[in-house]
């Protein structure tokens, strides 16, 4: 009788790719008619063990007790309650990994492959996540191969940069947002927020992972249908139904890890299409997730290169890390 293979469970960025492949393009996160599986779907008995729900004849009351037990301490330990009733593709970065690592957990591998596991986490969850993985070993009921980085150094320093009030400055406006008020169910994402960015100004923007980052990018860039229902000014044109979104696009250059999971491009073929003449408004969105420290000097240094040689191009950068931020970013917003 042979032996059993093992089942090699895995967590990493080419998860993210395969689950975000799966919805089809890329915008489908902010639109109603999203037909993802909720997260409790997500992480229930039958699709995490891909059992037909029309199966019949086994008895499986014992696994599926023990299956509840462990998915109920990991939505403790994960804080994965509130994000239960979301459709998948609706979670940020964040959040998403969260429930991948539950599922994946949830296998019962008997080897967990973590590949850079902490990218795009901020420190709470990295924390949270350090728990988990400090928990399995303990247990030794798996074991766990640490691949990548395990962002242990830079990440601790805090992005120490004052919030500047430039509403006296006579530099052109790039973006105006006034009274910005969304809200998801009861869950209130903005309440009268207020922003404006001006030409030549490279803000960063940090937050807890499901604060909002994305999504505000998302508001600028008009992929949101929310945005035109805000009183939203990019260009100096209103955010408004009946205005052309093609000609505003081709002034802004942006990166972000669900344009390389959806486009499945690099971060460098991803700055090659951002970094053109017609650039006016550079989007960053964690540009230096799942990257090498060497590979991510090198991307910094591109990036600072491009934006020194501009300094008319606006700039903005979504990043958790002090090291994973250009140099020449010297205003910063936390949500």
């Amino acid at each position: 009788m042979s032996e059993k293979d093992p089942i090699i469970g895995y967590l990493g960025f080419s998860l993210h790719e395969l689950e975000a492949q799966k919805a089809g393009w890329l915008q489908s996160r902010y639109y109603s008619d999203d037909d993802s599986d909720f997260v409790k779907d997500f992480l229930s008995f039958n699709e995490v063990n891909e059992i037909c729900p029309f199966e019949v004849g086994i008895n499986r009351k014992k696994e599926r007790s023990e299956f509840k037990r462990r998915l109920s301490q990991l939505i403790l330990d994960l804080e994965l309650k509130s994000l239960l009733n979301k459709r998948f593709t609706k979670l940020s970065n964040g959040e998403m990994r969260r429930v991948l690592l539950a599922r994946e957990i949830l296998k019962k591998p008997d080897k967990l492959i973590l590949d850079s596991p902490l990218a795009g986490l901020d420190a709470e969850n990295r924390e949270r996540f350090r728990m988990i993985f400090n928990k399995l070993i303990a247990e030794k009921s798996v074991e766990l191969e640490f691949r990548g980085e395990i962002d242990e150094g830079e990440e601790n320093k805090a992005i120490e940069i004052e919030f500047s009030d430039n509403s006296i400055s006579d530099k052109k406006k790039i973006i105006e947002m006034k009274l910005i008020s969304i809200k998801f169910g009861k869950r209130k994402l903005f309440d009268k927020f207020n922003w404006t960015i001006r030409e030549g100004e490279r803000w960063i923007l940090k937050g807890k992972n499901g604060a909002g980052k994305t999504t505000l990018m998302a508001l600028i860039t008009g992929d949101s249908p929310l945005a035109y229902s805000q009183d939203i000014t990019v260009f100096g044109q209103k955010r408004e139904i009946g205005r052309e979104l093609s000609r505003i696009r081709k002034k802004i250059g942006m990166v972000s890890p669900e344009m390389q999971a959806y486009l499945g491009l690099s971060i460098n073929k991803l700055l090659d299409r951002a970094f053109t003449d017609k650039t006016e408004l550079l989007i960053l969105d964690e540009p230096c997730m799942n990257c090498s420290p060497k590979e991510t000097k090198a991307i910094l240094k591109r990036i600072d290169a491009f934006l020194s040689s501009r300094p008319k191009v606006t700039a903005i950068c979504i990043a958790h890390r002090a090291d994973h931020v250009p140099s020449t970013f010297d205003r910063l917003l936390e949500l």
